[in-house]
């Protein structure tokens, strides 16, 4: 397959490889290709050809958000479950983190900090302890997704503010 060809994973349904609703893609540095299947209450992963490796489910309650970090840890947006959780990239349950209203993407930074949107807020948590650090200041309306920018700071969708935010490192 050349880079211009397209490919497509997965179709409508509850079985493995199938999807209804998913919301949340991330990549991890093998090139798995992490899904969260919003309406199926899980997460599954694909290899960049589109077969399933992995599937976690059983905790989770519409998932909207997930990130990687460089170790292959997994970050879950449990939307439904007002929580955010780590798997391993196995899919074992390592912790969970904050108590959110709605929490609907995660990025993890080059430092390793966690950042959660979360109706408004962006929470953030040291990924090596679950330690929560100071919020950001800056307040958002709708937050869709987020993406880490490289040097310890995310990029946030603040759809109901209809415009792109940036927050940098915390001091």
């Amino acid at each position: 397959m050349t880079t211009s060809e397209l490919a497509a994973i997965g179709g409508p349904g509850s079985g493995p490889g199938r999807f209804r609703a998913p919301s949340g893609i991330a990549v991890d540095a093998r090139g798995r290709v992490w899904v969260a299947d919003t309406g199926n209450d899980r997460v599954q992963a694909f290899t960049r050809g589109g077969d399933l490796v992995r599937v976690i489910a059983g905790r989770l309650k519409a998932p909207e958000g997930i990130a990687v970090d460089a170790a292959g840890n997994v970050y879950v947006a449990d939307t439904g479950n007002r929580r955010v959780v780590q798997y391993t990239w196995w899919g074992g349950y390592v912790r969970g983190f904050g108590d959110f209203g709605r929490p609907r993407a995660v990025a993890v930074d080059a430092a390793g900090r966690l950042l959660v949107d979360d109706g408004g807020r962006v929470a953030r948590f040291d990924t090596r302890t679950g330690a929560a650090l100071p919020d950001a200041a800056e307040w958002v309306s709708s937050p869709r997704d987020s993406a880490g920018d490289g040097a310890g700071g995310v990029w946030v969708a603040d759809t109901g503010n209809h415009r792109i935010v940036h927050f940098g490192a915390p001091a």
